[in-house]
């Protein structure tokens, strides 16, 4: 017997007699098809409400540590604003004195240009003495911060950010090393900052205040070995390298800021008594002629150290 030939009879009796009612068996497949359908769909639908509301859940989650991000941001730049707006003065003054320094030691104004294209031949390195060397590479950053590193995974300036995804000033370099390598003080300094968590991306943080307006940072790292004030020397263990902050695997950023402006670290860690006007060649971005004079006078004996005989030579 075929499908359409089975029947379904229904009969209803009541006080008028009975009544018969014949359903073919295929309504009633079809009958049970759109209950197991509309059994699935409440099943899924019940299923989706319950995914979307942990997605929910999830985004309320997200939204909130946003939110406090938002709130150590916005903490962070009014700090730097007031940290920018206390410091425009001193850097007015400093410029004003180099501006100074420039005029004293007859460069013009009209002819700086000029005159910079031929930076390196106006420094006469073989006249600078070793004393004066010496005292120049321990108080301005030189050399590496690592005494050892795979690679350098990324160059000073402009580039794809490797988590974002969105083109950036890179300002400074990084060095690809294992966790939990030692980290250096690059010249002898104050620690100016030391503190671990976000700090912007940085993560754990360090940063030196050195002479005669460099700056050096430290970011990324694992363990701090230094605090606030501590005075440190050239070649002393600050860190140790990690991964924390924003970062895609174990590497130290290390950055120079000279008047707080970020400077290519690139010859400054390529730099080292041996090869000494290294520096003065590839580095056009500083004034050397103006920091070196203003560093020998400084090295100088003031009239007071000076002997009588001396003093009276010189009047």
């Amino acid at each position: 017997m075929s499908l359409l030939q089975k029947r379904l009879v229904f009969m209803i009796t009541d006080k008028n007699g009975s009544r018969h009612f014949n359903v073919t068996m295929l309504f009633k497949q079809i009958f049970l098809y759109a209950l197991v359908g509309i059994f699935a769909l409440i099943v899924f639908v019940i299923s989706a409400i319950f995914v979307m509301k942990s997605e929910i859940k999830n985004i309320a989650k997200k939204h909130d540590l946003l939110a406090m991000e938002f709130k150590k941001t916005q903490k962070t730049n009014a700090f730097l604003n007031d940290e920018i707006t206390a410091r425009l003065d001193a850097i007015s003054v400093v410029g004003d004195k180099v501006d100074n320094l420039e005029d004293i030691i007859g460069i013009s104004k009209e002819n700086e240009e000029r005159i910079e294209e031929s930076l390196i031949n106006r420094i006469d390195t073989s006249a600078i003495t070793g004393a004066q060397k010496a005292f120049i590479m321990k108080f301005i950053p030189n050399g590496y911060p690592l005494e050892r590193y795979y690679r350098i995974s990324a160059l000073f300036g402009n580039r794809m950010h490797p988590i974002l995804h969105i083109i950036h000033r890179h300002t400074g370099i990084d060095l690809s090393t294992p966790a939990n390598t030692p980290v250096y003080a690059t010249a002898d300094g104050v620690i100016d900052y030391a503190a671990t968590g976000w700090n912007g991306g940085y993560g754990n943080l360090v940063k030196i205040s050195h002479a005669f307006g460099f700056k050096t940072y430290y970011a990324h790292l694992n363990t701090l070995a230094v605090s606030p004030g501590q005075f440190v020397k050239k070649g002393q263990i600050i860190a140790y390298s990690g991964s924390s902050g924003v970062s895609t695997g174990p590497h130290l950023h290390y950055e120079i800021r000279f008047l707080n402006n970020p400077i290519n670290p690139l010859y400054f860690i390529r730099w080292n008594m041996k090869n000494f006007d290294i520096i003065f060649e590839k580095e056009r971005t500083l004034k050397w002629q103006s920091l070196l004079m203003l560093i020998n006078t400084l090295m100088l004996p003031s009239k007071e150290d000076q002997p009588p005989s001396f003093r009276k030579e010189q009047k």
